[in-house]
């Protein structure tokens, strides 16, 4: 297996967040109920603002001027491993939208995690660790969502 440097991986950390952004969008343009569609719409900006410090720290190789969020923790309730719709139609509940992009965001974490890992010691470590709590702090602010929307209900 080929040794993945830290141009590679953050390139292809990038290349994650857009496509998370190209997903958002979608899910936005399928969706018609209107809160789910805001919701998703300020997930798409978030996932901008990742690709953005990604490609500042490629450019400039520092990622010491660079903050993010690095506080964020959240207790897994298992809501992600409810089962979601397997197809994505414009008829999906809040709830469906909410339980699919808190399980995109549980696999964003898990992948930078691991990069973070990868690059334990060095300088890159940093900064996945921070695009992984980034990413925590994302399943959070969803999780909180969701909670909200299933307080109300009952």
């Amino acid at each position: 297996m080929a040794e993945i440097t830290i141009k590679k991986a953050l390139e292809d950390a990038k290349e994650k967040e857009i496509l998370a952004y190209e997903f958002y969008k979608k899910l936005e343009n399928i969706v018609s109920d209107l809160g789910a569609k805001s919701i998703i719409r300020e997930l798409a900006e978030e996932e901008v603002k990742h690709k953005e410090f990604i490609e500042k720290v490629i450019e400039t190789g520092k990622i010491d001027e660079f903050t993010m969020n690095t506080k964020c923790y959240y207790t897994d309730l298992g809501i992600s491993k409810i089962v979601i719709p397997e197809v994505i139609t414009e008829d999906l509940s809040v709830q469906d939208v909410l339980r699919i992009a808190m399980k995109h965001e549980d696999n964003s974490r898990i992948f930078y995690e691991k990069m973070a890992e990868r690059f334990k010691g060095e300088e890159a470590e940093e900064v996945f660790q921070k695009l992984a709590v980034e990413e925590s702090c994302h399943r959070n602010n969803i999780q909180e969502i969701y909670d909200n929307i299933i307080l109300s209900e009952n």
